[in-house]
């Protein structure tokens, strides 16, 4: 073979291995946003409806989002364990570009909640971990508070939950009849809940940013009502399809 041939099939080789190379590095961009939850029913349902209408009308790969397992921990520190103890199709927490966690002042209270300490503590090793945080004070349902009302007087996770379920009945009577504080968590009502706060969510971002705005110096562990699980939604809603 001459010498115009040999030089033809160098370049098919490599060609072949920067094609090669591409795919691999496609295969690892694929890997964009973690989330760990505290809560295991209310948090990973929602966000779930979210990146499941993502992955249809963006064409969002499997990979792209995933919602870590709940494990059982419910305190801020164990979130973020979880979180870092992901392990699945080759991937850790350190191969996605966005790493977050999901997780609630809740106030001791009636015997349960968590410390102060420990919620700060969250904010300090995740930031360690470049892991960010999407936080709610009280309670993750505040952010379902929000597409309804803005708040600025504090309020704890029971009047909340009350709260919210007074304006789903009134916005759908029908569907939201039977919906009470026992049910409210229960995979039952989920989607139907989705449904009715995806047309408010504009309006529960305006609140959540307006209701920071009014805090001089802001410390998520002391001031409720506040919540940054907008930043969470705002970045998901960015994300554009894979080509």
């Amino acid at each position: 073979m001459g010498r115009r041939g040999g030089d033809k099939i160098f370049q098919i080789k490599k060609q072949n291995k920067k094609e090669l190379k591409r795919k691999k590095e496609n295969r690892k961009i694929r890997a964009k946003i973690i989330i760990a939850c505290e809560d295991s029913v209310s948090a990973p349902a929602y966000f779930q409806m979210i990146i499941d209408k993502l992955k249809k009308e963006k064409n969002i790969s499997p990979y792209s989002i995933v919602i870590v397992p709940h494990d059982g921990k419910t305190h801020p520190t164990g979130i973020l364990d979880n979180l870092k103890s992901f392990k699945e199709n080759g991937l850790s927490y350190k191969d996605f570009d966005e790493r977050w966690i999901v997780i609630d002042r809740d106030i001791n209270y009636k015997g349960g909640g968590h410390t102060a300490e420990d919620f700060n503590n969250a904010f300090i090793k995740a930031k360690q971990s470049k892991v960010k945080i999407a936080y709610a004070n009280d309670s993750f349902e505040l952010w379902y508070l929000l597409h309804f009302e803005y708040r600025t007087t504090a309020i704890m996770r029971d009047e909340i939950i009350k709260k919210v379920i007074y304006y789903l009945k009134n916005s759908d009577e029908n569907t939201f009849r039977f919906l009470n504080e026992d049910n409210f968590k229960t995979a039952k009502y989920n989607q139907q809940i989705f449904k009715i706060l995806e047309d408010l969510q504009l309006t529960a971002i305006q609140n959540a940013t307006r209701l920071l705005e009014i805090y001089n110096s802001h410390n998520p562990e002391k001031d409720n009502p506040s919540t940054n699980i907008y930043e969470l939604i705002e970045m998901l809603n960015s994300l554009e399809g894979e080509k």
